[in-house]
């Protein structure tokens, strides 16, 4: 830890030195910029207008006007809004000054802002790692009910269901599963292991701004986990007032009903400086039994939630941004619904009460060269749950998840200009996480795990050139757990280059190093039921961390003019990992339970290419394809489970791909979705087959397709009606076994069999 402090006050005195330096300008001349931002002579309400180079901005009003204060000068002022192309203006201000903007739409989001790629706000065509977005647009398009459900449509990502009784999800980046990301929310590492189980399925569409995504390592900014990728949801913010209810109902292969309703409301005062934003989500599903044995595929799924995000600006330099949200789930597979849990022949219940929440205090220099960060976030999680078989009466249990993060960041900007800059981010943060399990049977030990982490990290972006721009960073992280024998301290570098050959193409490449801690995840904790059989996970007692190398490059062309616009990025990935966590059988413990060891395997490489293509001819109609072929193994053999010899990474397919389309003229909106998924290897246990194999799975494409008429009901408000399918074709797994003594991780496909829906949604325009 002595390297730790002594970078601390390396960077507090230059923290320290920078603020004093901007102290001498405090008597230079205030300027007033004021004007207008339109769209074809409408005005363009709640669009941010700021100074490109520093940190200060503000926001239009109702009627599309603005004003900035600065000093004298020579500037470039930025206008930017979702779904419009920005705009800029260079000025030079000695005296109070008039700028206007008129904005172009901008269908595929091409100047989007991202902050996932330096943990700073930036334009994605000039960050040098390569981001890409998801936004609320593909999520009511495809109709999805929580953030499972939008994953799919982007290169290298994949979501599955990986048990029938307890509806275990995850999220796959570049083939690695779900442990190798680090899922953020609004820019945190707040999204704990336990969260991570059901979590994804937890996070209601309705509050997702847009989801960002790097592909390849990023531990040397976000810390532990991000090897595969990150992750990032960023809900949405308050910038206008409006609300918005919206009921979907879906009928489950036709036959099995599904309820939800949500509601957005924001409210945002006439200055702009406060506003809060609220969302809310009813979820009600039945079990769902594909092959009519008695025994659910689809768990029955019950939950609510609430919850806010602020902003309240004391003045031209200091905010404050809060948010919160508590969750109620209750979601339940097996068998006999009717019954307690104990009662019935296979039960997994969880009962998860969750209540998250966190602030940010942002403060800058006055000449917004400056930021300083301090933000703060916790969660707590307890579960009460069931997992038990043949009317198990210690089968009940309690699992507790408690994490807090607080950190500060700071960052800088120097020398700024359309030919050079610099860009300093620099922070420390501290993570604190523990998980307990105690379960009423007397056989299984009560657990506690306790683990503490401190990173701190620095990374420079710096433009060299018009044209060429560098990314390099470094993160050392401290590892302490009271499950572990020893303390940690990795460091993890990262490089990344962009250079643009003109305004149409452009080249990145990248490396960086990242890491996994050796502890008990949540999905290690908890006994897991495999055909009615109890497993304890064990930690090797000379379990290593992991590492990872991770190389990736990419080559984008974007063209875009008053008609249309296209893009087009081939992305090719190699990542090596050391000493990755496989999991093998130890036979029958002393308390007569069965044992599976986490142990350090042989190296493993995934490797592949990632393509994205879109199109916009015109703002009413968009195309957009994503593809991936990938390889991904270990260096030597290993038994997953007893019998099974392999040496592939599993439920890993070799080609994977998506397609959406969003067709919208006047007042209609049609969407065409389709999601492929190519053959894969899973493990299929003996229970109701009689011995242990290695399956080869089908190729699978999961279509849906919907459309929606949006009425006006007057000047403010309009109601529109949504109906259509999902999987309209009906692809989905013909093989699941039956009865009390089936694999409930024998479970592959798409999440939903043809699933009919229908929407009503009434807003404020």
């Amino acid at each position: 830890m002595k390297g730790v402090k002594n970078y601390s006050i390396c960077i507090l005195i230059m923290l320290l030195f920078s603020l004093k330096g901007q102290s001498q300008h405090d008597t230079n001349k205030i300027i007033a910029i004021k004007g207008t931002v339109s769209n074809q002579g409408e005005p363009l309400p709640f669009c941010n207008v700021y100074i490109e180079g520093t940190i200060k901005g503000t926001t239009t009003n109702e009627k599309g006007e603005y004003t900035l204060k600065v000093r004298h000068g020579d500037y470039t002022i930025i206008a930017q809004s979702l779904g419009f192309k920005k705009g800029k203006k260079k000025v030079h201000l000695d005296k109070d000054t008039v700028v206007n903007f008129s904005l172009e739409e901008d269908a595929l989001g091409l100047d989007q802002v991202v902050v996932t790629a330096t943990k700073t706000n930036l334009n994605r065509k000039e960050a040098p790692v390569l981001v890409t977005v998801t936004d609320s647009k593909i999520l009511q398009g495809t109709q999805s009910s929580s953030l499972l459900d939008g994953l799919n449509f982007q290169p290298g990502l994949r979501t599955e269901n990986n048990c029938q009784n307890c509806g275990f999800s995850q999220i796959r980046i570049n083939g690695l599963d779900g442990a190798y990301s680090q899922i953020l929310i609004n820019n945190r590492p707040i999204f704990s292991s336990l969260n991570g189980v059901y979590g994804l399925d937890q996070i209601p569409a309705n509050m997702i701004k847009q989801v960002e995504v790097t592909r390849g390592g990023g531990s040397a900014i976000f810390g532990a986990n991000a090897i595969a990728g990150t992750i990032n949801i960023i809900t949405n913010d308050p910038v206008e007032d409006s609300f918005e209810i919206n009921s979907k109902f879906n009928l489950i292969d036709l036959n099995t009903p599904e309820s939800i309703l949500t509601f957005n409301s924001s409210n945002v005062s006439e200055d702009v400086r406060k506003g809060i934003t609220f969302f809310g989500m009813y979820r009600n599903r039945k079990e769902f039994d594909a092959n009519n044995d008695g025994f659910s595929e689809i768990t029955k799924l019950n939950n609510l939630n609430f919850g806010f995000k602020s902003f309240y600006e004391f003045n031209d330099y200091e905010k404050l941004f809060a948010e919160f949200i508590t969750i109620y789930e209750l979601r339940r597979g097996g068998d006999q619904f009717e019954l307690p849990s104990h009662q019935a022949l296979i039960a997994e219940e969880i009962k998860n009460n969750i209540v998250s929440g966190g602030v940010t205090y942002d403060y800058f220099t006055k000449d917004y060269k400056n930021k300083i960060s301090l933000y703060g976030n916790v969660i707590n999680t307890k579960a009460n749950n069931y997992y038990g078989t043949n009317q198990d009466p210690d089968g009940y249990g309690i699992t507790k998840d408690f994490t807090a993060l607080a950190g500060i960041q700071h960052t800088a900007k120097f020398e700024h200009n359309d030919e050079k800059s610099i860009t300093l981010t620099s922070g420390i943060e501290t993570n604190y996480n523990i998980i307990t399990e105690d379960r009423k049977n007397a056989l299984i030990s009560y657990f506690q795990q306790k683990v503490h982490t401190a990173g701190i990290f620095s990374q420079i972006d710096w433009k060299i050139t018009k044209d060429l721009k560098v990314l390099t960073g470094v993160r050392g992280e401290y590892f302490k757990s009271n499950r572990y024998y020893k303390t940690l301290f990795i460091v993890n570098p990262r490089l990344n280059v962009l250079y643009n050959f003109n305004d149409s193409w452009n080249f990145r490449a990248g490396y960086s190093k990242g890491f996994r801690a050796p502890q008990f995840f949540s999905e290690d904790v908890h006994s897991e039921i495999i055909t009615g059989e109890i497993r304890n996970v064990q930690l090797a007692s000379d379990l290593k961390e992991e590492t990872s190398n991770s190389f990736i490059a990419s080559l984008e062309y974007s063209h875009q003019d008053e008609g249309n616009q296209f893009l087009i990025n081939l992305e090719g990935f190699f990542t090596r990992i050391n000493n990755p966590f496989v999991y093998e059988n130890r036979g029958v413990g002393s308390n007569g339970l069965l044992v599976k060891e986490k142990i350090n395997g042989s190296n493993a490489t995934v490797n592949g290419v990632n393509l994205e293509i879109k199109y916009s001819p015109n703002y009413d109609l968009i195309f957009q394809l994503g593809g991936t072929l990938q390889n991904g193994y270990y260096q030597n053999t290993y038994q997953p489970e007893d019998g099974i010899t392999t040496n592939k990474i599993l439920r890993s397919p070799q080609a994977y791909a998506n397609a959406f389309i969003n067709y919208t003229p006047k007042k209609w909106d049609f969407n065409l979705s389709a999601v492929y998924t190519g053959p894969m290897y899973t493990t299929h246990l003996a229970g109701f087959i009689s011995q242990n194999e290695l399956v080869k799975t089908p190729n699978m494409v999961d279509v849906g397709l919907n459309a929606g008429y949006t009425f006006e009901i007057n000047e403010e408000q309009e109601l529109k009606i949504t109906t259509g399918f999902k999987n309209l074709f009906n692809s989905y797994q013909q093989d699941f076994d039956r009865g009390i003594d089936r694999d409930p991780t024998y479970i592959y496909g798409p999440l939903l069999p043809r699933t009919f829906l229908l929407g009503l949604k009434y807003s404020s325009k």
